[in-house]
């Protein structure tokens, strides 16, 4: 089983330098109740991180990536707290972006500082994007899907390590995160 956060920190003490840098560890192991399914090596994440968020840049300072996890205690907040700035931005009963149903069914596993998230839709398990500006700007990359699951966005993003992709549709697939596309290729460990 791979811990992909130590595995992280690891890289990036020996290539980068920290911006951010907030990791603590659950004091006790407690069972992990959440509102999907996941497999045993994710399990074991949520099991034993109470906060990790991250950023780090090159040498120039310019930002390579960032990670703010959001902790299993945590997951259903964000999902009211994406249900609440929808009914704040966005007329609901009109919904001509048809996103109201997306936005009631998935919850947020990873920020980012933008507004943007990764989300797990619990109505097929996949990881998708929330773009912060579907509301003014309408539909782009809301929605689209990085992952089949949770386990394979920890893969694949792992692989890229954790890369700050700022065009996520050209870095991905149908099936989500490519990595043999030409921009993961730049970041492939």
């Amino acid at each position: 089983m791979i811990d992909y956060f130590g595995e992280l920190l690891n890289y990036i003490q020996m290539n980068y330098k920290f911006v951010k840098h907030k990791v603590q560890f659950k004091k006790e192991n407690k069972e992990v109740i959440l509102p999907f399914e996941i497999s045993e090596s994710i399990r074991e994440i949520y099991i034993n991180y109470s906060q990790f968020e991250i950023s780090w840049c090159d040498e120039n300072g310019k930002i390579i990536g960032e990670v703010e996890f959001i902790p299993d205690n945590m997951i259903i907040e964000e999902n009211k707290h994406l249900i609440e700035m929808m009914k704040d931005l966005y007329d609901i009963e009109d919904d001509e972006l048809g996103i109201k149903d997306d936005i009631m069914n998935w919850y947020p596993v990873f920020w980012f500082d933008n507004g943007d998230a990764f989300c797990v839709d619990s109505r097929n398990g996949k990881i998708v994007f929330y773009e912060h500006e579907v509301y003014d700007a309408g539909k782009n990359l809301h929605g689209l899907v990085l992952a089949q699951s949770l386990d394979e966005l920890f893969s694949k993003w792992w692989s890229i390590n954790f890369a700050n992709v700022y065009y996520w549709d050209e870095i991905v697939d149908a099936n989500g995160i490519d990595l043999n596309s030409e921009l993961a290729k730049r970041y492939l460990q």
